[in-house]
């Protein structure tokens, strides 16, 4: 079976959606095409459910949400496009001043399993959050 994004490279990594307990529609990817890790990804409905965005609001300005974002304090948090790229902004301006630590963990190997380095990533990410919410205040949009 042939991958289902570039159609040329035989497809070895497949997802299929399970609700309560019944198979839906399945996609087949190559190694190449499918997410990093995904050989190894399972998801739980619990997990499923989590990332659907039906009926939740963005947590900056109160749209409807459009993507279900992070992971902040223990609960995750659901954005718009306009305030999900406007947190990703603020990630990267603040994730900058991290980068030559970054790629002296890179050249020492995998920074994936590193906790410092997840530590430090996770840090960034509440300091983005925050200063997004901050933003937000100021324009006047309520906030959880």
């Amino acid at each position: 079976m042939l991958c289902a994004k570039c159609h040329k490279n035989e497809a070895t990594i497949h997802f299929t959606a399970v609700v309560d307990g019944k198979e839906g529609r399945s996609v087949h990817l190559c190694k190449d095409c499918a997410p990093p890790g995904a050989a190894s990804l399972t998801l739980e409905p619990k997990h499923l459910e989590a990332l659907s965005v039906t009926g939740r609001n963005c947590e900056f300005c109160g749209r409807a949400a459009r993507h279900p974002g992070v992971m902040y304090a223990e609960r995750r948090v659901y954005w718009c496009d306009d305030c999900g790229t406007e947190f990703w902004e603020i990630f990267m301006e603040l994730f900058v001043p991290e980068r030559p630590y970054l790629m002296q963990r890179i050249k020492l190997g995998s920074i994936y399993d590193d906790p410092e380095v997840r530590a430090r990533s996770e840090a960034v990410l509440r300091k983005a959050v925050e200063k997004l919410k901050e933003r937000s205040q100021q324009d006047g949009h309520a906030l959880p």
